[in-house]
């Protein structure tokens, strides 16, 4: 795949063409560019296949550009479905990663939860998962509002322990705790 000097010529002849040509189809200039040199990189790839001749090869550049933006439309389409059919939109692609630590975040804090004693567990999975007040926990369970913010201290306490610095306070955070 060695590009000659009449492979240079051509290149600089034809390129800012195939990258107009290829422009009016994708409307974006660096994905044209793209197109233009990928054009480039399969004459290189084919050139011992290709007849010697400069309207050939033209075509044949033209040709791999038209093939390559119907690639890329198909790949567009088959996203977009994708996309459609698992119910996820273009954000939560961006927020791929988020995702990930928030998933990673929430075992932890499941894991240290688990780890708590039931009662103790019980009001603080109510309070800080569930989102119930200490007089909504306290009617449920039958039990003093007091011993409901000394289970959660001790909850607290025990979490803090258990996970690291970040997620302990990242859990303060997400949870929004008013012990």
């Amino acid at each position: 795949m060695k590009a000659t000097d009449q492979d240079r010529l051509l290149f600089k002849k034809h390129y800012r063409a195939l990258c107009y040509f290829a422009w009016q189809m994708v409307q974006d200039e660096e994905t044209a560019e793209d197109l233009a040199q990928d054009a480039f990189v399969a004459y290189l790839n084919s050139k011992t296949r290709l007849p010697d001749d400069e309207n050939t090869i033209k075509s044949f550049l033209y040709t791999s550009i038209k093939h390559a933006v119907y690639n890329l439309s198909r790949h567009h389409k088959v996203v977009q479905k994708f996309w459609e059919r698992t119910g996820f939109t273009e954000w939560d692609e961006i927020d791929y990663e988020h995702q990930i630590i928030r998933a990673e975040f929430t075992s932890a804090i499941h894991v240290a939860l688990e780890s708590l004693p039931e009662g103790c567990r019980k009001i603080m999975t109510m309070s800080y998962v569930d989102g119930y007040s200490n007089e909504e926990i306290a009617q449920e369970l039958q039990i003093s509002i007091n011993t409901i913010k000394t289970q959660k201290r001790r909850g607290l306490t025990v979490l803090r322990e258990k996970l690291n610095f970040n997620y302990f306070w990242l859990f303060l955070v997400v949870y929004s705790i008013g012990v």
